[in-house]
């Protein structure tokens, strides 16, 4: 009976920072801008799903009339321009409706990692309170508010602990059926496709599995496996490329832009950084400047505007090593310790100093729980190293925002508290209650 009860309070207690989290968000969000009801947008994705409820094809990603486009992958804009084409473009319920499914991929991916930590054997207390601090001090939340109703980040962390959660239950003596590791190889395809970076982290820690637990024969046959459910994704979405487009792309085209917009002399002192970035996205990046969209066109599309781009970078890079190796590494501390002004160029500027503050204390005292927990090797916590690892590094060479953070920031917010709770513990116990009273 007690069992019981404990139980039932826990339901009650993560249904209410459930329901507050909720509350606190859609308050927030009624008092910016057109509450509630009103439309966001979140940049390109937002014209591509409005090109595909207005005109049924994936384009007019930097400006209305721009034609059929590769800069993004098509699952969450997908879903946006359904939404907006069964609702009707930029009416209120397409409005509520993409509200209502960025908050349920941002609670999603909030009781996933939940039962993840609770995989891992976590403190009780430290899970409790982990989810209270994701909850409610929203720092994201103009994120999962606007951006997540276009943009893969919460979606992205949703899929990212289902690979995860599915690992650990795998995670034993016992080699795993091939129907389970079919479901393996489907869920990471699907992770990738959504989001590379987070794709990226989960391959290398199936990777890890499959050669720990498969044996090297089975290993590479789960790689196959694993080959082929991508290639069901990524296939179709090149052939479409190669149609619409006359090329190819496999994943993105918009790889040359963001190393460019990254790498660039101006950028190695760091003296004037938000302004640097304004200034090298007003000359190159198309959704925001009319010359660079006039270069884009004498340069024959996306594609090509970025490859040339690409190409200049990369022609610096090799002239510049040790600035590149600066920049890489300022975007990686950038990445987990961002700056206020960082804040600037992502949805809802306000409060960026105390929000760079809070992220920033999250990240560094989450890294350090989770070194502790790693060099103490507790089961399970090097799985999320490698992921957290695998996520992070591709930012390295591109100018984060903090929506890219979001990929890591719950995991490492369970950490932080644990790191915390156990630092608490350990003073209290050299103190001694009484000298502590």
């Amino acid at each position: 009976m007690g069992t019981g009860s404990s139980i039932s309070d826990e339901r009650r207690f993560v249904l209410c920072l459930l329901l507050g989290g909720l509350a606190l968000r859609l308050l927030l969000l009624q008092v910016r801008g057109d509450g509630l009801t009103g439309f966001y947008g979140g940049g390109e994705a937002t014209r591509i799903a409005l090109a595909l409820a207005r005109t049924g094809t994936f384009a007019d990603a930097y400006y209305q009339g721009y034609g059929p486009t590769a800069h993004l992958l098509p699952v969450l804009p997908g879903i946006a321009g359904f939404l907006f084409w069964l609702f009707g473009p930029l009416s209120v319920p397409a409005n509520l409706a993409l509200l209502g499914w960025s908050l349920l991929q941002t609670f999603a991916s909030y009781l996933l990692l939940r039962r993840l930590f609770q995989r891992l054997g976590m403190d009780p207390t430290a899970i409790r309170w982990g989810l209270a601090l994701l909850c409610l001090v929203p720092v994201f939340q103009p994120q999962e508010t606007i951006d997540f109703r276009y943009w893969e980040g919460a979606a992205a962390v949703t899929l990212a602990a289902l690979n995860l959660n599915l690992l650990l239950a795998l995670d034993e003596p016992t080699q795993p059926d091939w129907r389970s590791l079919l479901l393996c190889a489907a869920l990471a395809a699907l992770t990738f496709f959504v989001s590379p970076a987070a794709g990226l982290g989960i391959y290398a820690c199936w990777g890890l599995f499959a050669l720990r637990r498969l044996g090297l024969a089975k290993a590479f046959q789960f790689g196959g496996l694993c080959a082929a459910a991508l290639a069901l994704l990524i296939v179709p979405w090149a052939m479409r490329n190669a149609a619409m487009l006359g090329e190819p792309v496999p994943l993105r085209s918009n790889f040359g832009l963001e190393i460019a917009i990254a790498n660039h002399p101006a950028a190695v002192s760091g003296d004037r950084p938000a302004e640097t970035f304004a200034e090298r996205m007003l000359a190159i990046h198309p959704y925001h400047s009319r010359p660079a969209r006039a270069e884009l066109a004498r340069e024959g599309g996306e594609i090509a505007y970025a490859r040339n781009l690409a190409a200049e970078t990369k022609a610096w890079i090799v002239a510049h090593p040790l600035d590149f190796a600066r920049l890489s590494a300022r975007h990686l501390r950038q990445f987990f310790l961002p700056s206020p002004w960082q804040f600037y160029f992502s949805s809802g500027e306000e409060w960026r100093t105390p929000r760079a503050i809070l992220l920033s204390l999250v990240s560094l005292f989450g890294l350090l729980g989770l070194a502790t927990a790693i060099y103490r090797r507790w089961r399970g916590y090097g799985w999320l190293a490698i992921y957290i690892a695998g996520a992070a590094l591709p930012y390295a060479i591109v100018q984060p925002i903090p929506r890219y953070s979001y990929l890591v920031y719950g995991m490492l917010a369970f950490f932080a508290v644990e790191a915390l709770l156990r630092a608490g513990r350990y003073v209290v116990g050299r103190v001694g209650p009484g000298t502590a009273r």
